[in-house]
């Protein structure tokens, strides 16, 4: 049993089963036994359906196989103890073994076939029919009836109806009882759906029809056919609108409902020979599963797959937002430096200038060029040169705290700093600010008659006018960071036309 019952790690379900499980199996299984008896045993004791043998194989589908053994030997005592009111302890020993070995082996094949265990696609849904239905229930069929041939030698029953009897009764249990009870012991796959109107009124119409076709006898009324097949639409809308769960249960319901009423003499698919209706009424029962169940399985699998791919979908935009904003950030940041680069600079002074032109407010802008770069470059090396750079630039950064204002890298050595002022005394404190914190810094430069990195600074102030162009600005302090340098470097100059 070990061999058999091993974990698949295709299912949903939990490792072990907990102890409650073991105190609710056999009450399961025992009650599946007498709910079969009590509505699904002609007069003739022919069984339409046989439910007990779904109990286990729910079990073990639900638990991957996890102490199967203890679930088996527990179902398997229940059955012995079920079947003693019908057959001599011998005969329900046997037939409990052949029960058993129905569900092991509907259990092997599931495995060896790589089905998910939680029945939560389609083809898994197949394999589940192959493998319990068709070929484990016909395997018990063939060996019960050769059991209930042994036990009572008397019968006048032929040994292929036997088979027959056993392996659709028993085929149509699994179909039914299995994915109901998987569907209410496993985790809500669908996602939660409103009750509507047109909800409630379809399912009170499908009662209504409901009652009206298992009340009627010989399944017509005046003429008229009144077939459990007119319950078909019903279940089809409840697959579409509320998944498998409430799908299976109203499956189940009708099943049995259909068995019922047959024992009971109301021949529900009309005047019929009993066996011919017995036929009929397992033929419409695996329609209505098949059908049905199958369908609810389809639809909740395209609707996870839907929703799989709307969460790809939706991955995928936001790491591509997310890679826009890198690659935009990019295209406006130096790669050296880290700060703006020249065409973020151009971006922004295009909006600065005409935001400056509507209220008319002064705009600044401090042109710097560090000084003797070239003798930096070549007494201590470009890297070293880059490094210096850096530094600059995080320096600037620092002490430009304010909203609106910008430092930039706008070339080479040159760097810009682009802000609204008040006025020029403003402007000029911007400048000198930033002139005596590179001096803090004290950079070494050997090459430099100061003997440190110093930056020379132009500065230009200006309240654009309609038809001016930022090229006036930026000319402005070119001129005044041309002077600066022209007067020994080291120093901030403001351009006098500004100033004025």
């Amino acid at each position: 049993m070990n061999a058999t019952l091993t974990p698949l790690h295709l299912s949903n379900g939990q490792d072990r089963p907990p102890w409650w499980i073991y105190l609710l199996l056999p009450l399961l299984h025992f009650a599946s036994v007498k709910l079969t008896l009590l509505c699904a045993v002609t007069p003739e004791t022919e069984v339409v359906v046989w439910l007990p043998n779904a109990v286990l194989l729910a079990a073990l589908m639900r638990y991957q196989g996890q102490r199967g053994w203890a679930m088996a030997a527990l179902t398997y005592s229940s059955d012995v103890l079920a079947s003693l009111s019908a057959f001599s302890p011998w005969g329900a020993v046997l037939l409990s073994l052949v029960n058993l070995a129905e569900v092991v082996f509907a259990y092997w094949l599931m495995r060896r076939m790589h089905a998910s265990l939680g029945l939560q696609r389609f083809r898994d849904f197949g394999k589940f029919i192959a493998a319990g239905p068709i070929a484990a229930a016909l395997l018990a069929s063939l060996l019960a009836s050769a059991v209930l041939l042994q036990l009572d030698a008397s019968t006048t029953t032929p040994y292929l109806t036997l088979v027959r009897l056993w392996w659709f009764g028993d085929a149509l249990g699994l179909l039914i009882y299995t994915p109901l009870l998987l569907s209410f012991s496993g985790p809500v796959l669908s996602a939660p759906i409103r009750f509507t109107l047109l909800d409630g009124t379809v399912v009170l119409l499908g009662l209504a029809l409901a009652g009206l076709v298992f009340s009627i006898h010989r399944g017509e009324i005046g003429g008229v056919s009144v077939t459990p097949d007119l319950l078909l639409p019903p279940v089809l809308y409840l697959a579409v609108r509320f998944g498998v769960r409430w799908t299976a249960l109203a499956v189940a319901l009708i099943s049995l409902a259909t068995a019922w009423v047959l024992t009971t003499g109301h021949q529900p698919f009309g005047a019929v020979d009993v066996h011919l209706e017995i036929v009929r009424a397992q033929e419409f029962i695996f329609t209505l599963c098949t059908i049905g169940i199958g369908f609810a399985i389809l639809l909740t699998e395209l609707k996870t797959h839907e929703r799989g791919l709307e969460d790809k979908v939706r991955e995928r935009t936001q790491a591509l937002e997310a890679t826009n904003t890198l690659l935009a950030a990019l295209s406006a940041t130096d790669g050296l430096t880290g700060i703006a680069n020249r065409r973020r600079f151009d971006e922004v002074l295009a909006s600065e200038w005409s935001r400056a032109a509507r209220s008319g407010q002064p705009l600044a802008l401090v042109m710097l060029d560090v000084d003797f770069f070239k003798a930096y470059n070549d007494h201590y090396g470009h890297l070293a040169g880059d490094d210096c750079l850096r530094h600059i630039a995080r320096m600037l950064a620092a002490h430009l705290h304010r909203t609106g204002d910008l430092v930039a890298r706008y070339g080479g050595e040159e760097f810009v700093l682009l802000a609204p002022v008040r006025d020029a005394a403003e402007a000029l404190h911007i400048a000198e600010t930033a002139r005596q914190a590179l001096a803090t810094l004290a950079l070494p430069h050997a090459a430099s008659p100061f003997g440190m990195v110093t930056a020379s600074l132009g500065v230009a102030l200006h309240v654009p006018t309609v038809g001016e162009t930022t090229d006036l600005l930026v000319q402005q302090a070119d001129q005044a960071l041309y002077q600066a340098k022209a007067r020994g470097r080291n120093q901030t100059v403001l351009q006098a036309s500004s100033a004025a």
